[in-house]
């Protein structure tokens, strides 16, 4: 119950409304509704509260509205949305809304103090207000009232962010409603697409998408698209294609394209989804800003997690017009995805170093066998060879009389190859200097058969290893 009462029929300032919030200015008014500043009296929290008009609070489809625009708002998490906090009726039968409080000001407040605005900050503004619009969308809810009067820069530690607000004749998809019948004009004229204008009952998304290309056309030339009278301005919109923006301002040429598609007034040859406008316009923003990583969130969703994600590269600076409402990725989408990279180049340097690597491995092992086997062979024919001219002479005189030098002969095996006790003297007898005064007499050696030889013959009667 309110603590007094204007004779508008809205509560006086400084009054207290149901119990709980204290009215302290009024911030606007609409058609339908004013907004009011106020004190979560328990919580000492500013709140902002939206009240339908007395005139208007008796007429119950107008109230069901209003509930429906609280409703629809809620649903949403994002925050380039006004946070609903509260939803109730006075004892009196006042619809009201408790929305979050917000400092700033609207971008219509925007331009009448700037006239114009440089193209990189209007296309970081509606990046953020495609935000919105695109969960709204994906939830099945078209605002159907976009304008830069319902588009605020608030405030946030330093920070504007657009928050889109009045979801007040908001239209959601497949929902059985008579709200808004046949014949009945919802929204601001300037603003409509003409599928609107003439109160057509197929409006869906795309509707949403035209308003905000006539909001980048305003914001980059100062006035909208139309101008004249309200019946005027409708029937322009109806048969007129909207003048080039380039006459008006110094747009780049693939902003001036994407908004001649935005202004299809065929909604069939318009972007399909803010997903769309936000490729085409993402180039253009404040490099580094809220609405460039907005607009890369947005273009992500046409990827799948198994590919790479796009980068402003991709994106096409003239796209072609959509042509269905599919919202994956298109034919006609001005986003080209990225391709997966069929190999690294890091990855390919690395590999050719392993190899290299392993190669020079085994040629380093090859190497040293060759090298010991070398060694071995050479060693192995110095230490068997004759001291003494007389020592050859022996050896070849007791090969000659020998008949088999596999059963009567012993060959005293090679120092490296044995293992036995007598290898010492072996050595030092083979590799003794001193020259002998009588030669060795010619006999055969003595044959114990006890003892076998421990070096293998090969098949002619020769040391293996000769």
């Amino acid at each position: 119950m309110f603590g007094g009462v204007e004779p508008s029929g809205f509560p006086a300032i400084g009054a207290t409304l149901d119990g709980k919030y204290r009215i302290d200015r009024l911030l606007g008014e609409g058609g339908m509704a004013s907004v009011f500043e106020a004190q979560h009296l328990r919580l000492s929290q500013r709140v902002a509260i939206k009240l339908l008009s007395p005139e208007f609070a008796r007429d119950p489809e107008l109230v069901a509205r209003f509930e429906r625009e609280a409703r629809a708002v809620a649903q949403l998490r994002t925050r380039h949305v006004t946070r609903v906090m509260d939803v109730d009726v006075t004892p009196d039968g006042m619809p009201y809304i408790v929305m979050e409080f917000l400092e700033g000001r609207d971008l219509e407040g925007e331009l009448t103090a700037r006239t114009r605005l440089p193209c990189d900050e209007a296309v970081d503004y509606v990046l953020q207000a495609c935000a919105a619009i695109n969960e709204a969308h994906a939830m099945g809810i078209i605002h159907r009232d976009l304008k830069p009067a319902n588009l605020f820069l608030a405030d946030d530690n330093g920070e504007r962010i657009v928050k889109v607000l009045d979801f007040g004749i908001s239209k959601i998809i497949g929902e059985a409603t008579r709200l808004t019948g046949v014949g009945a004009v919802m929204g601001t004229v300037l603003y409509m697409p003409p599928e609107q204008v003439r109160a057509s009952s197929n409006i869906d998304t795309r509707a949403d998408i035209w308003s905000l290309g006539v909001i980048l056309y305003e914001l980059l030339t100062g006035r909208t698209p139309w101008e004249g009278t309200s019946p005027q301005i409708a029937a322009q919109i109806v048969s007129d294609d909207a003048p080039d923006v380039r006459r008006l301002a110094p747009v780049p040429d693939p902003i001036a394209a994407a908004i001649r598609t935005m202004l299809q007034r065929d909604p069939a040859q318009r972007y399909a989804s803010v997903r769309e406008v936000a490729a085409a316009i993402a180039p253009y923003a404040v490099p580094s800003s809220l609405g460039a990583a907005i607009a890369e969130q947005l273009v992500a969703g046409y990827s799948s997690p198994r590919m790479l994600r796009p980068s402003y590269a991709s994106f096409s600076h003239a796209p072609a017009p959509p042509s269905s409402l599919v919202t994956m990725p298109l034919a006609s989408s001005s986003l080209q995805p990225v391709q997966r990279p069929t190999a690294s180049p890091k990855k390919s340097k690395s590999r050719v170093f392993v190899v290299a690597g392993a190669l020079l491995g085994v040629l380093a092992a090859v190497g040293i066998v060759l090298a010991w086997a070398a060694l071995r062979v050479r060693g192995t024919v110095v230490s068997t060879a004759p001291a003494t001219a007389g020592e050859a002479s022996a050896s070849v005189a007791t090969l000659a009389t020998t008949p088999s030098a596999a059963t009567t002969s012993e060959v005293a095996p090679p120092p490296t190859t044995t293992t036995s006790a007598e290898e010492p003297a072996a050595s030092a007898s083979a590799s003794s200097t001193t020259p002998r005064s009588t030669p060795r007499p010619n006999v055969t050696p003595k044959t114990t058969p006890s003892k076998p030889t421990s070096t293998p013959a090969s098949p002619s009667g020769a040391p293996a290893f000769l």
